[in-house]
């Protein structure tokens, strides 16, 4: 490949291509590959160049390759520091929407190329190096070989060595504290199926757990069951699912003493809830609304819920007799490609080796 780099003037600097070798670090990495470098020390010398200086490069031609450096020093950059901070702001901007708008939650290092050209004046005076950008950026973090979500956002504090990524609550007022938040949660694989539940901010997601156990007849002392924040990534229909934890009923959990009001909700935000980690019984949580609460009222509570679409027992039904199904037969609905409903009594008499499980209404 043929580069020439040129200066100021347009006159070829003097300059060789040399090998470095990264330091190693143990005896293994002895023989990582080199990476071609410019040497530019004969012209760092007769500019006086210092180590905190820098060296602006503008491309003069791109076939054939032909750069223009300019040796900026410390002093001079830094009064361009409001166009510096300007132009890092809305690099960093445009990389955190590619992300959130890629695919995937990943967006591979080529993509720089393309969204340095999306700056509204690329020829501009530049910001620092991208990776620098990205590096101070709250929202991202470089994972070679690309740019993925930070972990830290404004729930999560760290990463342990082992386990699970600590939870932070975010700071809240008594008042706040106070405050009633209304939930409607929904059946994810069956919609017909909601209920709508108030809480107050000051309770936890254990309150939480316990009505939704409750409302939803879910067994209470049995399984686990968790939470996750859900985070729409910028205009498109896609979530980041944000892990807050798990709930125990009888030894509470990672997410059992966080309080709702801690988790820095707006209306409109989801969550997802899922009962028994086996069976994997998803939930859809969404706040509709943030309000003072009432008085004489006890929170949690149960304000509103769908109008129930009985099933009957076909067993019962076979002898004449109407009879709510309060079970579904897991293993005769796969076997017969359709819903097996029965009663309690009936699933005994009948079912009573099966795998089945109640039917929520």
């Amino acid at each position: 490949m043929s580069i020439e780099l040129i200066d100021a003037q347009g006159r070829p600097l003097p300059t060789r291509v040399v090998n470095l070798f990264p330091p190693s670090r143990s005896p293994s990495e002895d023989l990582m590959q080199s990476h071609l470098a410019f040497d530019l020390s004969e012209w760092f010398r007769s500019k006086e160049a210092s180590c905190n200086d820098s060296i602006l490069v503008t491309i003069e031609s791109w076939e054939p390759k032909r750069f223009r450096l300019e040796l900026e020093p410390a002093e001079e950059r830094e009064r361009h520091r409001d166009e510096i901070e300007a132009k890092n702001r809305e690099l960093a901007d445009l990389i955190f929407d590619t992300l959130e708008n890629s695919v995937y939650e990943f967006i591979p290092i080529s993509s720089i190329i393309s969204i340095y050209l999306r700056l509204s004046d690329p020829r501009g005076y530049p910001g620092d190096h991208w990776m620098e950008v990205v590096k101070r950026d709250p929202r991202m973090e470089l994972s070679l070989p690309g740019i993925t979500y930070a972990e830290n956002l404004s729930l999560l504090e760290s990463i342990p060595l082992e386990g699970k990524p600590k939870i932070v609550e975010k700071r809240f007022s008594k008042e706040e504290g106070e405050r009633v938040y209304r939930f409607k949660v929904v059946f994810k694989h069956r919609k017909e199926v909601w209920r709508v539940i108030e809480i107050q901010g000051k309770q936890t997601l254990a309150d939480f757990d316990r009505i939704l156990r409750d409302v939803f007849g879910h067994d209470a002392f049995d399984h686990l069951s968790g939470f996750w924040k859900l985070i729409r990534r910028g205009n498109t229909k896609r979530y980041r699912r944000i892990d807050l934890g798990s709930i125990n009923p009888f030894e509470g959990g990672e997410a059992a003493d966080l309080r709702i009001a801690g988790l820095d909700l707006k209306i409109g935000d989801r969550m997802e809830y899922v009962y028994d980690f086996g069976d994997w019984i998803e939930h859809e949580i969404v706040l509709e609304e943030i309000k003072p609460p009432e008085p004489n009222v006890e929170y949690p509570r149960l304000v509103e819920r769908n109008r129930p679409r009985y099933k009957y027992c076909e067993h019962c039904r076979a002898k004449g007799k109407r009879m709510v199904a309060t079970y579904i037969c897991i293993e005769c609905s796969q076997e017969q490609g359709r819903e097996v409903m029965v009663c309690e009594e009936c699933l005994e008499e009948y079912h009573g080796d099966h795998y089945a499980e109640k039917y929520v209404y």
